[in-house]
């Protein structure tokens, strides 16, 4: 929810900007870091481009060219040992909602990432084994599997399998882990 109240204190504005890229899982491209502040505050956007210069001015944050066309933003350590400061500053009315903010952001992508598996040779016989792993939505890893698998193609049937049925793997090896009651 938006706060509705016009914030045009640059200092301010600054503490808003550091306390979301703090929170962020990783850099933020321009348009993420522009939609999560203006979206959850009352800020002008040549307020917010000014506070955001002066950030990669003073180097609390730094922005780089990720591709042609995507600026990332992201937080230095000058920035980082802010922390405790601006997040006293930014009232609780301001980072509440960025916070959720940030979590939609990410929560797809946490879940594209959440099933893993690599096929990964195994000495020089050519022999495979397959490493998968499981996390959730908070970046928890739920499972971690080792599987030697031999040839290649067995491999790949078993990471595929993985990737396709991870629930069922997981609920099983935690029913057979689970003590007799």
């Amino acid at each position: 929810m938006l706060y509705q109240r016009e914030i045009d204190d640059s200092v301010l504005i600054q503490f808003i900007i550091l306390y979301t890229l703090y929170n962020a899982d990783m850099p933020l491209g321009y348009d993420d870091l522009l939609n999560l502040v203006l979206d959850n505050c009352n800020i002008s956007y040549p307020d917010f481009q000014l506070a955001l210069d002066n950030l990669v001015t003073t180097g609390h944050i730094t922005a780089s060219l990720e591709s042609e066309r995507r600026q990332v933003y992201g937080i230095t350590k000058k920035g980082e040992n802010t922390s405790d400061f601006f997040r006293q500053i930014v009232p609780v009315y301001i980072r509440e909602p960025i916070s959720e903010s940030i979590k939609r952001l990410f929560i797809d992508k946490r879940r594209r990432e959440a099933v893993r598996s690599d096929i990964v040779p195994v000495g020089t016989r050519g022999d495979y084994r397959v490493e998968c792993a499981l996390y959730d939505d908070d970046k928890t890893q739920l499972m971690e599997l080792n599987l030697f698998a031999g040839a290649r193609d067995d491999a790949e049937k078993m990471a595929r399998r993985f990737k396709k049925d991870c629930a069922e793997i997981y609920g099983g090896i935690i029913r057979l882990m689970s003590p007799d009651e």
